[in-house]
């Protein structure tokens, strides 16, 4: 496969040797390979035709989920035999960005990332695109040499290159008004619709979803407004704007939520969807009135996004052997548990992908529907409507589930209905707020459910975290207090070691994240401790020696293996 190009230099050297087309098809370069195999390129090839001429091949064979974005790129690469180039590592030349617009390079997803003679490189998705090379020769007044990149690192440089000076433009066209002025509804309306107001609030969604950021927060202060991406669960300073501006964005984002505008006193929370390079964002907003001026919070997910595998999740092999049995169950309830934020949904997914394939039915009911899967029957309550988890599950039971997942036992109805559920022959899988696995169980006996329900219906419990990833370009020793060591058990010469900061991850020294866990299966050991009065320590103390390994320790693992670092081991630590 062809490798890609992380330096200028190197790619002015791989630009300045005269290349051939290879003209290789790229289903045979995938399977030469081993990336696909001869089935699943049978199968592509098959869709293929069903789809039609203008179908692309390795487009399809990525959403058959055969292949990565990076391996249909390089395979392009190959095939076309023109440069790819990885732009998280490439430094792009900032003043290479004058010869393009904002909006072009957004519309078309293509970004300049050098000039070298006389010459302008452009990395782009369609690097065949005639009609585009056209428009940006005529633009520019520069020859154009097209290399290739992943769409997701296109739409990344954008946001990163353009996406600062851009909004600068945009905040100069901006009206500005007083703190202590009172717009009017009409004013406010108007303030909404104008084109700058519509393309900051567009630029900024776009650039926090192709940040990979998980939230937006418009923090008003006394003199301007902060705009914070959360990014791998670590909030990011993006850039402050003036306060002048705050009643256009925040009147903006009302409209686009279905919120009151002339409302400014009282909370609002509002929703909406975005489509953006066929994926489906789906936006959920609160504004807060604060002694400042209008707080807002954005919340981003993305629901067309593709679904982790157990085999992803971060499990060992010999517990990816155990959940995967305890999901092939035909009934019994298993559970996640964890706080809010804690990866229990992704976990759940990740479950059910392993038996959507079984020829099931299967049922879920969330809040909200994080994934959409073609294969399963979701629901969406609303507690508006007073239509909740309990009385959704009353309603599915009739209709002839073979699995449910329900997205949070909140109460004793739908924790009762839920073991009520398994025990007539249903898989359930839920989520529940608890620290540790164990405190699962004594949680269940104590808001009511029977103990004999509970032993005879639960599987296994699942206690996770999310730790970030140590930034591999950034590594160093860790420093840690006496106090952490002691607290943790650990030697007196144990090395850890974390991310200083860099570019590459925003200077936080993270980059990503992965669960942390405690699995407990419960055996016959573990059920006859299951008793009103049980104590969790009592379950916890027969699970380790059944092998369960608690998170703690799991975590401590982790670091020691130079992913996370100690303080993040602290933080999620469980005893």
């Amino acid at each position: 496969m062809s490798t890609t190009v992380t330096t200028p230099e190197e790619l002015i050297e791989v630009l300045e040797h005269p290349r051939a087309n290879a003209n290789i098809p790229i289903g045979e370069i995938l399977l030469t390979a081993g990336i696909i195999s001869s089935n699943q390129l049978t199968e592509a090839l098959k869709a293929k035709s069903v789809a039609g001429n203008g179908s692309k091949l390795g487009k399809i064979i990525h959403k058959l989920g055969f292949a990565t974005q990076s391996d249909i790129t390089k395979a392009i690469s190959l095939n076309l035999n023109i440069p790819c180039v990885d732009l998280q590592q490439f430094h792009v030349e900032t003043n290479v960005t004058e010869y393009i617009p904002a909006n072009f390079a957004r519309t078309h997803s293509l970004v300049p990332i050098l000039k070298h003679k006389d010459k302008l490189i452009v990395a782009m998705e369609e690097p065949t695109d005639n009609d585009t090379l056209r428009m940006l020769h005529f633009m520019t007044g520069n020859m154009i040499e097209p290399v290739l990149a992943t769409p997701e690192d296109i739409e990344l440089a954008i946001s990163k290159v353009f996406g600062p000076a851009d909004d600068e433009e945009v905040l100069k066209e901006l009206p500005a008004y007083e703190e202590k002025e009172e717009l009017a509804e009409y004013q406010a309306k108007q303030l909404a619709e104008d084109k700058p107001t519509v393309r900051l609030v567009q630029n900024l969604i776009l650039d926090a979803i192709n940040r990979k950021a998980s939230d937006i927060h418009i923090r008003p202060k006394e003199r301007d407004v902060d705009i914070i991406f959360r990014i791998d669960g670590s909030l990011i300073p993006i850039r402050t704007v003036s306060k002048s501006v705050l009643p256009a964005i925040v009147s903006r984002i009302k409209i686009v939520g279905g919120m009151n505008i002339a409302e400014r006193r009282v909370p609002q929370d509002g929703r909406t969807k975005i489509k953006t390079h066929d994926k489906t964002i789906d936006l959920r907003i609160s504004v807060m009135p604060s002694i400042r001026g209008e707080s807002v919070v954005i919340r981003i997910l993305d629901t067309s996004a593709g679904m982790k595998k157990l085999s992803e999740i971060g499990f060992s092999k010999k517990d990816e052997i155990a959940f995967r049995t305890l999901v092939e169950k035909s009934a019994g309830l298993i559970l996640v548990t964890g706080p809010t934020g804690s990866g229990k949904s992704t976990t759940l997914y990740a479950a059910l992908q392993e038996i959507v394939s079984s020829n099931i039915n299967i049922i879920t009911v969330e809040d909200p529907v994080e994934y959409q899967i073609d294969s399963v029957t979701q629901i969406q309550v609303n507690n508006a409507t007073g239509y909740n988890f309990a009385r959704a599950l009353r309603n599915i039971l009739r209709h002839d589930p073979d699995a449910i997942m329900i997205g949070e036992i909140r109460d004793a109805e739908t924790a009762k209905m839920a073991i009520e559920s398994s025990l007539t022959g249903h898989l359930v899988l839920s989520t529940l707020h608890t620290n540790s696995a164990a405190t699962a169980i004594t949680r269940l006996l104590e808001i009511g459910v029977p103990s004999y329900l509970v032993s005879s219906t639960l599987l296994g419990i699942l206690a996770q975290r999310l730790v970030k990833k140590n930034c591999p370009h950034c590594l160093a020793e860790e420093a840690y207090s006496e106090n952490i060591r002691e607290s943790l058990q650990l030697g007196a010469q144990e090395l850890f070691y974390r991310g200083t900061g860099c570019e590459k991850c925003h200077y936080t020294g993270y980059s990503g994240r992965m669960a942390v866990y405690e699995l407990i299966v419960i055996n016959d050991d573990v059920r006859k401790l299951i008793a009103p009065g049980v104590q969790a320590q009592d379950i916890e103390m027969e699970a380790v020696r059944a092998g369960t390994q608690l998170l703690t320790e799991q975590a401590l693992n982790v670091a020691r293996q130079k992913l996370t670092s100690l303080a993040e081991v602290y933080r999620v630590r469980l005893n």
